[in-house]
Parts: structure tokens; C-alpha cells; sequence
């Protein structure tokens, strides 16, 4: 299967060695993250001294344009484009630490959805994102 990972915004590859890069901010905290390609799978790497703590919300951004990937009308949620054996979808997640949230949008849909937290924002996404 080949999959990529793009910022909606400049269209920049976030794939890199089999993850997807993020920097990441809340208020004056900062860093880099490194996330799982696999839709489903919440493993995350990053420097051992950037802390987060379960619940807090950090805002996802580009690392190429700095572009703020939230979700307009919903501040927990992110959104980046990935590209799957040539077909586009769009993939919505959660940007709370320990929520397992992600959606698979596909031409109006949700093709698919992960996380035991999914039930979350499945409403929200279903009447915002799919129009």
C-alpha cells in the first residue's frame, strides 16, 4: 500500500520514515511529534522532555508553512490530506492527548472510523465535514 500524509494548506509531504511530523502548540509549549501512518494506530514519539499531559489540547501545525491544521468550529480536532494507492481522502483526528479519535472522509462520507473515542465528534463531523 502506498500512502502519503499532506498539509492541506501547501500541499508539503508530512511523511517522513514511516510517520507523520507535526509541530505541535499549546500557549508558550511547543515541540515536534511524530505520529503512526496507520489509521487506527495511536503510537506517538517525541523528545523526551516535551511533556504532555492526558486531556491537554495542543494544536497540530505544519512543519513546512506552520499552518494551523484545527478544524474549523472545533478546536479538538486536526485535518490533513492523505493519498492511498492514488485515491484522496481527508483525515480528521483528535488533537487531545489520549483521545483516540479518527475519521476516513472520502467523497462526502465517512469511509471509515478508529479509536474507542470515535463516538466523540461523530456527529460533528458528519454535519460539518461532509458537505
Amino acid at each position: 500500500m502506498n500512502t502519503k500524509f499532506f498539509c492541506p494548506h501547501c500541499k508539503g509531504i508530512l511523511s517522513v520514515n514511516n510517520q507523520i511530523v507535526f509541530t505541535v502548540k499549546k500557549g508558550s509549549k511547543q515541540g515536534l511529534l511524530f505520529l503512526s501512518p496507520h489509521l487506527g494506530d495511536y503510537s506517538v514519539w517525541h523528545h523526551p522532555e516535551f511533556h504532555m499531559q492526558e486531556g491537554e489540547i495542543f494544536n497540530f501545525h505544519c512543519p513546512i508553512c506552520m499552518a494551523d491544521l484545527s478544524v474549523r468550529g472545533h478546536n479538538n480536532l486536526a485535518a490533513l490530506r492523505m493519498e492511498e494507492d492514488g485515491k484522496s481522502y481527508t483525515v480528521v483526528f483528535s488533537q487531545v492527548k489520549g483521545e483516540h479519535c479518527t475519521y476516513k472522509i472520502s467523497e462526502g462520507s465517512i469511509e471509515a472510523s478508529f479509536g474507542e473515542h470515535f463516538a466523540n465528534y461523530v456527529d460533528f463531523v458528519s454535519a460539518s465535514m461532509l458537505k
